[in-house]
């Protein structure tokens, strides 16, 4: 039983970490052809599998399955995105990254456009890769998306992603540890605990093992990223902006008492009122929190950019790098992660990422004044149908994640009739914005007719 609970919590933390390492259609979310899709990561999977021997082989081989498994799940719940205005010039960086390196037996490779917003990339070791949507958002210039990408692929050459789980299966199934789960099974109290405490020492040594092979990764990449048309200090500009830590995410003070605030509907201050509650304590959680070093993007990053600068000389130097493909993909990028919230209904964290990225220019008024008035009217239809819990979550007290529990506080404590007059007053402040679409006409006439 202990046992089995550990290799549960080994592999979550196994898939934690490689993931962190993770409109042609009529639907944006999936392929033209989901059956070839499946059928070919289902084929690179297998032949992948075929290659896996030693010792514990059989577990090895199913974690790797059962990961191909969730991929396809993820593809189908609409976890990746599909768009040529992404997809295209991506993958001319990409034939940029194979041109330079025809060593590189590309068959088997396969990359997907993942839409966290989480700025990170990961290899899944069979051939498929996957970049985060919030890695455009976050890097400036082709040469960054290149090196991350020369980093991924070194993963592969170098089959770290087999080595990984390989390494914490031997570990769960040593000697050691099996004595170490007989002893806690004989303990009369503290089972718990000690368990727990065993937990962490292969979490450890994991932890370190991969810090090493991200090293390497680094190392590799640059070799087949030198040979590239792309700056080479722009490898370290890459990793650098990599390193994302807790309260720099979600951290934009989205002040709502400005944002929905107009001429002919003030806001209101009992919006933001709050409800004491008998579970108001000082302790924080975030929910958004990258729970542990596993699922943080790079802990290492430090290490990792002296060991490039030590091992080939590299220097952080004040380029702009080139940016011939990221200025087709920057702007088109945020819009994508934006619609993607909105499509998940995630109605509160569509109006951040709406006023983040309007508020730092990295969207344009027109499509800001037509997006938001398109999530008020969710909002107010949510309402209606007394759903808006099953999208937006009330304020979480113990949540570390405050400027988004302001939104939250705001979306719970509005009325259905004051959602509505919000929802006029905003498209008659900006219908001279909203009348240049068919969309954002009709959006302003459904208010008008809701509000007669």
């Amino acid at each position: 039983m202990i046992k089995n609970y550990l290799l549960c919590i080994v592999c979550v933390l196994i898939s934690a970490k490689i993931f962190a390492q993770q409109e042609s259609t009529s639907n944006a979310y999936l392929p033209e052809d989901i059956k070839a899709v499946e059928d070919y990561l289902e084929q690179i999977n297998s032949d992948y599998i075929k290659r896996i021997k030693g010792d514990y082989a059989s577990k090895v081989k199913k974690i790797f399955k059962d990961r191909d498994e969730k991929v396809v799940k993820s593809i189908k719940d609409s976890a990746y995105i599909f768009s040529s205005e992404i997809d295209g010039p991506f993958y001319k960086i990409l034939e940029n990254v194979y041109a330079a390196n025809p060593e590189i037996d590309k068959t088997n490779y396969r990359f997907f456009i993942n839409n966290s917003f989480i700025p990170n990339a990961a290899c899944y070791g069979d051939g498929m890769f996957e970049v985060n949507l919030g890695l455009f958002n976050t890097f400036t210039s082709d040469d960054e998306v290149a090196f991350v990408i020369c980093h991924e692929i070194a993963h592969k050459l170098l089959d770290h992603s087999l080595h990984h789980v390989t390494n914490a299966i031997s570990k769960i199934n040593s000697k050691e540890t099996k004595e170490k789960v007989r002893h806690i099974k004989r303990q009369k109290y503290g089972q718990t605990r000690a368990a727990l405490s065993v937990i962490d020492e292969l979490n450890i040594d994991i932890l370190d093992h991969s810090k090493e092979k991200e090293a390497e990764a680094d190392s590799l990449g640059f070799i087949l990223y030198s040979k590239t048309i792309y700056h080479k200090s722009k490898a370290i500009s890459a990793l650098e902006k990599l390193k994302v830590e807790d309260d720099m995410l979600l951290n934009h003070h989205v002040k709502v008492d400005s944002v929905f605030d107009f001429d002919s509907y003030p806001f209101k201050s009992y919006w933001l009122k709050e409800t004491i509650s008998i579970f108001d304590t000082e302790e924080k959680i975030n929910e958004f929190e990258l729970s542990s070093d596993t699922l943080k993007t790079h802990p290492e990053i430090e290490f990792r950019v002296n060991k490039l600068k030590d091992d080939f000389g590299v220097v952080n130097l004040d380029v702009a790098g080139t940016k011939d493909q990221m200025n087709f993909i920057k702007d088109v990028s945020h819009q994508k992660a934006i619609q993607s919230t909105i499509d998940r209904k995630l109605l509160d964290f569509a109006i951040y990422q709406l006023v983040e990225k309007f508020q730092n220019n990295r969207i344009t008024a027109s499509y800001y004044y037509h997006t938001m008035a398109e999530v008020i009217k969710q909002i107010y239809e949510a309402k209606r149908k007394h759903e808006l819990g099953k999208y937006v979550p009330p304020k979480n007290n113990f949540s570390d994640e405050k400027h988004l529990n302001v939104i939250r506080l705001f979306l719970h404590n509005l009325e259905l009739k004051e959602t509505k007059k919000m929802g006029l007053a905003f498209c008659e402040t900006h219908k001279e914005s909203l009348k240049t679409s068919d969309s954002g006409i009709a959006i302003h006439e459904f208010f008008k007719s809701i509000n007669q």
